[in-house]
């Protein structure tokens, strides 16, 4: 963001006991698309689909906010609004889950933040162009929005009675959100969903990797040792072993060592929930 663009946003952050309405506008006013929630919920107030490509002008959310002055606001994510959120419940494993995904990850991910009502995370990235879709569940407790999403803004209520608010230092007056990183772009391909072909992992380690890629290369890598069932002690050596000769410039030991650690505990995790739903089905004659 410029000095000119934030001298400008900066004046026209809401103030702290701002009207509802002065929020959406100064959303609005960043160039997101904005709709009404009702109080205390999610779900838009209106037929929000219209908004996925034409946000709503001024005047028609002064009419929306006479009329539900105390509604509060969701943003319509995708390309519309120029944004991608990535929403961590931490009631969900969402924590967990971001940490496995990135296990130092404020390195990448220092972006626009929210703090939601229910204690979790918004994090805002600038939308990368084309087809984002939407990822719900993509990890434990991690959603996308992306292309017809909706995320919900601060300061609305939550059912919980907490607000959602904007992390200090972090909210869309004070920084401008950052590229959407490699290691989401991933979650984002259908191919690499469904698994990347043998090619692919035999030139990466060959290859190697830059700055920039080698925590989540490392982390994939991980993860592809542990779904064939390569014992952890073995795939941390391996990976040691890799990032010395592969990486430009190599990790520290210590930082391999946390990464592959934290994908086999999720890892572990996903195979402990797929047992116990195997089990659960079974014990119900499916």
């Amino acid at each position: 963001m410029s000095d000119h663009c934030r001298k400008s946003s900066l004046e026209a952050r809401p103030s702290p006991n701002a009207r509802m309405l002065d929020w959406a506008l100064a959303y609005r006013r960043l160039g997101w698309s904005v709709v009404p929630i009702p109080r205390g919920g999610k779900r838009p107030l209106v037929t929000w689909r219209d908004f996925e490509t034409e946000p709503a002008a001024e005047d028609m959310i002064g009419s929306w906010y006479a009329r539900w002055p105390d509604a509060g606001i969701a943003i319509v994510t995708g390309r519309i609004s120029g944004i991608v959120v990535l929403d961590i419940d931490a009631g969900h494993g969402g924590e967990e889950s971001f940490a496995a995904l990135a296990p130092r990850p404020y390195a990448l991910f220092e972006t626009v933040e929210s703090i939601t009502g229910g204690g979790g995370r918004h994090l805002y990235f600038a939308h990368p162009g084309g087809t984002v879709p939407n990822r719900a569940g993509f990890l434990p407790g991690l959603d996308l929005r992306g292309n017809g999403g909706v995320v919900v803004a601060p300061p609305s209520l939550h059912a919980s009675g907490h607000r959602y608010r904007w992390l200090p230092g972090a909210g869309p007056w004070d920084r401008a959100p950052v590229q959407l990183p490699e290691i989401l772009r991933d979650r984002m391909d259908p191919e690499a969903q469904r698994g990347k072909p043998l090619h692919y992992w035999r030139d990466l380690l060959r290859e190697g990797v830059p700055i920039g890629r080698r925590n989540s290369t490392i982390a994939s890598l991980a993860g592809h040792l542990f779904w064939h069932d390569v014992d952890p002690q073995v795939a941390t050596e391996l990976l040691l072993s890799w990032n010395r000769v592969r990486c430009r410039p190599p990790l520290s030991d210590e930082e391999v060592v946390e990464t592959v650690a934290s994908i086999h505990r999720t890892h572990e995790r996903h195979a402990r929930l797929g047992r116990s739903l195997t089990s659960a089905s079974r014990d119900r004659g499916f």
